[in-house]
């Protein structure tokens, strides 16, 4: 089973056990020192920059979860009028997700304002990655984009690795940015020549 690299900022040592005791419940998940990136990453979204979370590995750590953001989505979308969080939350079909999108906005209520958790994908590698940030302390917010995320996430890799094999390499962090029809917008910068331009990949909205 593939690892996530689990970040916590310096205000939360004193909870970092527990965090990744519940995490491991349905993550494999290895803690290491949280790397505080700078503006010379070209971070499209400054959440990015200095998060209080950050979850990032390759396609295979985050598939524990791909049967339980399949079953969440579904179930939203067929029975969207009667269907509340509360009544799913506890479904055992969707537990994997909604428990794991429980952990992280708890974390994310740590601080006012707006959230700090990122979560992605080690390309193009360890530190930078592609990430998505997560603007909310609600945890049926969270559950929402995490779905998303993970639903996308073989797809969202092999995307990524085909761009860098291609030449076209991010510099600095990848953003991940949810859209209006449920596609994933990815920006970055890369290099032209001895310039570095915008780039942008859309990953279409997987259909269950």
């Amino acid at each position: 089973m593939s690892e996530l690299y689990l970040e916590l900022s310096e205000n939360l040592d004193h909870e970092a056990v527990a965090i990744r005791t519940e995490l491991s419940q349905h993550l494999k998940v290895r803690p290491r020192p949280l790397l505080h990136l700078t503006a010379a990453s070209q971070s499209a979204d400054p959440a990015i920059l200095n998060p209080l979370l950050r979850l990032l590995g390759d396609a295979g750590a985050w598939l524990p979860l791909y049967a339980a953001a399949t079953a969440y989505l579904v179930t939203l979308a067929k029975r969207a009028a009667e269907t509340t969080w509360d009544k799913i939350i506890n479904r055992s079909e969707v537990k994997p997700l909604t428990d794991v999108a429980v952990t992280l906005a708890k974390v994310a209520a740590r601080v006012d304002g707006e959230a700090k958790i990122t979560i992605g994908l080690n390309i193009p590698d360890d530190y930078l990655g592609t990430s998505i940030s997560i603007k909310s302390s609600d945890p049926e917010e969270v559950a929402h984009v995490l779905a998303h995320f993970v639903v996308h996430v073989e797809q969202l890799s092999k995307v990524m690795r085909d761009e860098v094999a291609a030449g076209r390499r991010p510099y600095g962090s990848a953003i991940i940015e949810l859209q209006k029809d449920e596609s994933l917008l990815v920006r970055c910068w890369i290099r032209d020549g001895d310039a570095l331009v915008p780039h942008e990949l859309k990953i279409p909205r997987t259909r269950s």
